[in-house]
């Protein structure tokens, strides 16, 4: 995998080589991503130094601070959509599935009075839930291409992409310079 910076513009207007930015065929299909970009609290985590006020203080500040987001759509064919979209329903249902059979197991050590073999099962199943959920997580962090902006929020840096896309992305650029 690549990365490759662009023009801030050119990646929210969808200005990109019709090359998939995952898999580097060409195609004309595009996806339109979401992402949030810089933010955090910075200093504001000093506020931890002054005890349960400044906890509360930070809470405070982390719930108001607004979230920075960019959108930008860019070149993403079937099989990549694919890929991101089956990762993504496979976490939801390990997800669902950890927290049934974790609620299932509670509910038989609440009615047996401790934890046996009746429990044994469901939480065994809960715990390879979560670890399938983990291995989910992971293969859509694999199908996502990550977005970077830099400071003067005029570039924005495409991280994951196939090379043959940051190839062509790069080739395009050269063209408009000659322009």
């Amino acid at each position: 995998m690549a990365d490759v910076t662009v023009f801030v513009d050119d990646a929210v207007l969808g200005r990109l080589p019709s090359v998939c930015a995952k898999h580097g065929e060409w195609t004309e299909d595009r996806l339109t991503v979401t992402q949030q970009v810089g933010g955090g609290l910075g200093a504001a985590w000093l506020l931890l130094l002054l005890g349960p006020i400044g906890w509360i203080a930070l809470f405070v500040v982390a719930a108001m601070a607004p979230a920075e987001t960019i959108t930008v759509t860019l070149p993403f064919c079937d099989a990549a959509y694919g890929r991101l979209h089956r990762a993504i329903r496979d976490r939801r249902v390990a997800v669902a599935l950890a927290v049934v059979a974790g609620l299932v197991a509670l509910v038989v050590v609440g009615r047996g009075g401790g934890f046996g073999e009746a429990a044994l099962a469901p939480a065994a199943l809960s715990v390879l839930a979560v670890a399938a959920a983990v291995v989910a997580s992971i293969g859509i962090r694999a199908a996502r291409v990550h977005l970077r902006i830099d400071a003067s929020r005029r570039w924005v840096t495409l991280s994951g992409v196939h090379p043959d896309f940051a190839a062509a992305v790069l080739s395009s650029e050269r063209a408009d310079r000659r322009r």
